[in-house]
């Protein structure tokens, strides 16, 4: 067994008896800043109760530790409006489940126990009295009215009724317990030799609330088998021993036990044992589940629909609930056949039912429980809470009481007058159900005083595929160059312009031009259809006649998205219409619609005010809970949070929920514009067309470059690294959490803000000093091929900085990365961070470390990372607790893995075609190849933009203007033939046959490559043989006898219209 503390620190090893059971390390691990939720494998919580078969390396969960927050923490003497926020609540990773009666026991990844009945709320179960330093529970076991578990100790501890705390077995202290069982006539133990060890109740009515255990003589299985999993019933004792052989024998039989081997088929070796009212449920190895009655002595097989193999089972009483290996929840009971018992929203790793009501660990280590209705139908699952909210009850600076409301979760105050300095201010209240103290400073301010080697020239041409005006070439002869949009758009008479394409991609504007290109114009009808159409709508039963069916124009509108910006909880993306939009949290107006209102699909980015007619955004960048963009009036704009100056408008006081100009430099030239723009956590960084770069918002670990830490409402200029000449400039500027990172026009990367203990800044730690500190002005980032070498550098032509890591295309095309690692986000198939930049692991060889990913752009999360690389498919690594890797799993992954296929999310050797990348804090986005905008990972918010809030593990479209394809359609379910796409996308088939009478014509069709429901809407006619279509009347009959001349058809088709006509005539009379 191996035992990686994901903390940068060397893994232990313990050595394990196959087939029997490994045990964590009797002290938990511990890292600074952060709580221990326990082992997991393969990004599952891990519970300790499953033989070991292969050598298992298990990795620590960690979750980062907040405590109360002063927000703005620094200001003015007087006026400043200040929010109190509560640390983040904290639920537990639970790693097993248990479940007797009414009562549902829990073991969390740490070992911590909770106990709660069906309606009821969650209550922890406390460490025994004199405890020793670190214990924890190791297994529990549940019965109707008393409860045993086994601690970090090895001990076994019991508890019932109103007794609150455990207390430790009356065993010889040198005993060592490795499993137990319980029901409510008897205890099973197992210990270290193997023996078992069963224990009677004196009483077992429910009124006697501690009764006593009365000792058996312990038992042996023969051959000296190690016993490894002990459960039990009232009448009956089963073991499975380290071979995964079961034996059992009567419970009554107290005086002179005889195992009696269960008969198994050669070579099953049995993994998991659960224990019902009249018999036991086994697993073996391959996934198959099995029944032993009482009184039987052979298995019968358990089976789920088309064998789908089996991952757990758990019981109560007389039911079971079975995990297949897909996650899915199953209910059964003996004679009867399995139920599925779960919507499908979450996949989950263990389930208990108890009555009608089903309680699940989902594979995060979740608690989620729902009912069953009458018909055994699930309803819809809610998390459990088994925190309580803190609640903040008073507030004072230098014991002057502050008037506290309650916004939301937060709390706000009026900052009293105070000489500048430092101040504190004392918080009380309850956390955790018990009272706290805390004590938050605040600071009132003081009063504030006042080349690149020539390359041929590059040519940019314009295709307007017939509209007007036609652009004129555009000629780049210098490094970094880029397209300015043609301002007017073209217009076509009848079209309507969707923006500039190459092929099926939207071109982004903000992307520096690299080789000769042609820009296409892209167009959609003017007309306007709002329904499904078919035309003709009626022909022969015969079939074999032409149709066309012609989806909504509304669906067709061809604007797709050119770049897309991943925040921590909210998405920006830009139009090639040339308007922002934007999704998910909202909570500042960081969507910029001028509302506070989350969304779950796009919405569009409001225009500034007095931009002239023709504005078009050009970049969006989406930060913490702020945004910015370009605009083709060389102006920046941004909205959302402003708390610490973040807009850059003057000002530092609350939000804006609608584009504001962030305010040029000071003593910038007249014809000063904007180039490009990134949003950091508070703070905002830009690149002049000066060549400077410029920064805005919090400074409190020189983010912002100027050589203080002083937090700035106005752009302020980055400095330049020392010893650069007058004639440097920065070409491209990357704002992360707490650190900042640029490219010189000397090729070099540059890096500012908090190093910290992980070295962000990538200017190594070989003396310490670089570490622990931040640096407010650019460092040289280190060469990897010579690290402890201050004159030499990382050449790279693009830089990304993330929540505590950093990454950068390097001029050799490779992707390179330092900092943290402590979920792998750097992917050099380690877990320990670096100070220097490292090469990102080739993914097809990804142990050889001369090897690494080729990159065209890599994008760095809070914990994650991605890059498109040059073979054209997305990879990500780091991170994967939300899917926000792709590949279709939550483990996190050291290593670079293939973003999914969306057409084939199952099929590992297809990928995710990318023109651009972006990872936020536990979200993806990316723009495909086909040139439509897709997103994974974390949903919360609606950050995906699929109109829902499921996280999903692989890319799903963002709903926005998606491209509809019919893909098959069915006349009354009898497929068509010969489909043929025309315009609009519109298809042509050929009818089949079918009887007369009207039918459903059903339409197969995906939106962004994603399959819909299909369209039914649609009817058809289907006309007898001997009558032709005939728009508005009832058709021409045919005279269809052999040998008869036309004249006799013709003469009675005269009489019958003439009989028809004085009828008519008659009838208005």
């Amino acid at each position: 067994m191996r035992f990686d503390p994901a903390d940068g620190s060397k893994p232990t090893q313990s050595t394990v008896k196959t087939g029997t059971l490994a045990t964590p390390p009797q002290q938990n691990p511990q890292r600074e800043g952060f709580r221990f939720d326990g082992w997991t494998l393969d990004g599952q919580p891990y519970d300790f109760q499953t033989p070991i078969l292969r050598d298992t390396s298990l990795k620590a969960q960690w979750t980062k530790v907040t405590d109360w927050t002063l927000s703005p923490d620094h200001g003015p003497a007087t006026g400043a409006q200040l929010t109190i926020s509560p640390p983040d609540r904290q639920e537990p990773q639970f790693a097993s489940i248990q479940a007797a009666g009414n009562q549902v026991i829990g073991l969390t990844g740490d070992g911590r126990i909770y106990t709660w009945t069906q309606d009821g709320t969650p209550k922890q179960v406390p460490s025994p009295a004199q405890a020793p330093h670190g214990f924890y529970y190791l297994q529990v076991s549940a019965g109707s009215h008393r409860q045993a578990a086994v601690g970090s100790d090895q001990q076994t501890y019991t508890w019932a009724g109103r007794q609150e705390t455990p207390t430790i077995l009356d065993t010889s202290k040198n005993t060592r317990f490795s499993s137990i069982s319980i029901s409510d006539k008897q205890l099973l133990t197992l210990d270290w030799q193997g023996q078992i060890h069963a224990l009677q109740y004196s009483q077992t009515n429910s009124q006697n609330q501690n009764p006593k255990l009365i000792r058996q003589t312990a038992t042996s299985l023969p051959g000296q088998r190690q016993a490894v999993i002990a459960v039990g019933s009232d009448s009956r004792v089963l073991i499975v021993d380290a071979d995964g052989q079961a034996w059992t024998w009567d419970a009554s039989n107290t005086v002179k036990v005889k195992p009696e081997r269960i008969r198994q088929e050669p070579n099953m070796r049995i993994i998991q044992a659960q224990a019902l009212n009249r018999g036991f449920l086994f697993l073996d190895t391959n996934g198959q589940a099995y029944y032993l009655a009482d009184g039987k002595n052979s298995l019968t097989a358990v089976s789920l629909p088309d064998s789908e193999q089996i991952g757990r089972i758990n019981s109560s009483g007389d039911q079971a609930t079975i995990i297949d290996k897909d996650s899915h929840v199953w209910a059964w009971k003996p004679g009867k056949t399995p139920v599925r018992s779960d919507d499908g929203s979450r996949q989950y790793m263990q389930a208990v039912k108890a009555g009608s009501r089903v309680t699940a660990i989902s594979r995060q280590g979740s608690m989620f429980a729902w009912s069953l209705d009458g018909q055994g139908r699930p309803g819809k699952p809610a998390r459990l809470d088994t925190t309580a909210a803190p609640i903040l009850e008073t507030a004072s600076m230098d014991s002057q009481p502050l008037k506290l409301t309650k916004n939301n979760n937060s709390w706000q105050t009026g900052m009293p007058a105070h000489k500048p300095g430092s101040a504190a201010i004392t918080i009380t209240g309850r956390q955790d159900g018990q009272p706290f103290t805390r004590s938050l400073k605040y600071t009132v301010d003081q009063t504030l005083t006042r080349s690149a080697e020539p390359r041929s020239t590059l040519t940019v041409r314009f295709d307007t595929d017939g509209g007007k005006p036609e652009p004129t070439d555009q000629s780049f002869p210098t490094l970094n160059g880029k397209v300015k949009r043609p301002s007017p758009d073209p217009s076509r008479q009848g079209f309507l312009f969707d923006g500039w394409f190459i092929g099926q991609v939207a071109y982004d504007f903000s992307k520096p031009v690299t080789k000769n290109i042609t820009l296409t114009a892209h167009w959609s009808p003017e007309s306007r259809n709002t329904k499904w159409s078919i035309s003709p709508d009626k022909g022969s039963q015969l079939g074999r006649e032409s149709t066309t069916i012609t989806p909504p124009d509304s669906t067709n509108r061809g604007i797709r998205f050119n770049q897309v910006s991943a925040g921590i909880s909210h998405s920006l993306a830009l139009g090639s219409d040339g308007n922002a939009y934007a999704w998910g949290n909202n909570n500042y107006g960081q969507l910029g619609n001028g509302t506070r209102t989350q969304r779950n699909t796009p919405v569009r980015v409001e225009k500034p005010k007095g931009a002239p007619v023709d504005f078009t955004y050009l970049q969006v960048s989406a930060g913490n809970s702020h945004s910015l963009a370009l605009g083709s009036d060389g102006n920046a704009y941004a909205w959302g949070n402003n708390n610490y100056g973040q807009l850059g408008n003057g000002t530092s006081t609350s939000y804006r929920s609608t584009p504001v100009r962030v305010e040029k430099p000071k003593g910038a030239p007249a014809d000063f514009t904007y180039a490009q723009i990134s949003a950091g956590q508070s703070y905002s960084l830009a690149m002049g067309s000066d060549g400077y770069a410029y920064a805005w918002g919090t400074n409190n670990r020189g983010q912002l470059g100027d050589g203080t830490t002083t937090d700035r409402s106005t752009p302020v200029k980055v400095g330049k690294p020392a010893g650069k000449l007058a004639d440097f400039t920065y070409v491209q500027v990357s704002a992360g959490a707490l650190h900042s990172l640029a490219l010189g026009s000397d090729g070099y990367a540059y890096a500012w803000g908090y190093n910290g203990v992980y070295g962000r800044l990538g200017n190594d730690n070989a003396n310490g000093s670089n570490v622990s500190s931040y640096s407010s002005v650019p460092v040289r980032v280190r060469d990897p091929a010579s690290p402890t070498n201050a004159s030499k550098g990382i050449q790279a032509t693009q830089v990304s900085a993330g929540g505590d890591h950093s990454l950068a295309v390097g001029s050799d095309g490779y992707a390179y990365a330092w900092g943290l690692n402590d979920s792998g986000q750097l992917g050099n198939n380690t877990a320990s961070s670096s100070p220097v930049p490292v090469r990102v692991r080739d993914p097809s060889s990804p142990t050889i470390t001369s090897k690494g990913l080729k990159a065209i752009q890599v994008s760095a999360g809070f914990s994650h990372s991605l890059a498109e690389g040059s073979d054209g498919n997305a990879y990500a690594w780091g991170n994967n607790g939300y899917g926000q890797l792709g590949n279709n799993t939550t483990g996190s992954s050291y290593v670079p893995v293939r973003v999914r296929d969306p057409a084939s999310p199952k099929d590992t050797s297809k990928g995710l075609q990318a023109a651009q990348v972006s990872a936020g804090g536990d979200h993806s986005l990316a723009v495909g190849s086909d040139g439509n905008a897709w997103a994974w990972g974390n949903n919360g918010y609606g950050r995906l933009g699929d109109g829902s809030t499921d996280s999903k593990s692989v890319p799903v479209p963002v709903s926005f203007n998606l491209a509809l394809v019919i893909t098959g359609v069915r006349f009354d379910q009898t497929p068509a033939s010969g489909l043929t796409r025309g315009d609009a996308g519109s298809v042509s088939v050929t009818t089949p046959a079918h009887q007369p009478g009207t039918v459903t014509v059903s339409v197969d069709y995906t939106l962004g490559g994603a399959p819909q429901t299909p369209d039914t809407s649609l009817r058809y006619t289907y006309l007898p043989a001997g009558v032709l279509p005939k728009a508005g009347g009832e058709g021409i009959l045919l005279a269809l006898a052999t040998g008869m001349t036309s004249m006799g058809g013709v003469l009675a088709s005269r009489r019958h219209r003439r009989e028809q006509h004085s009828l008519s005539h008659a009838s208005h009379e």
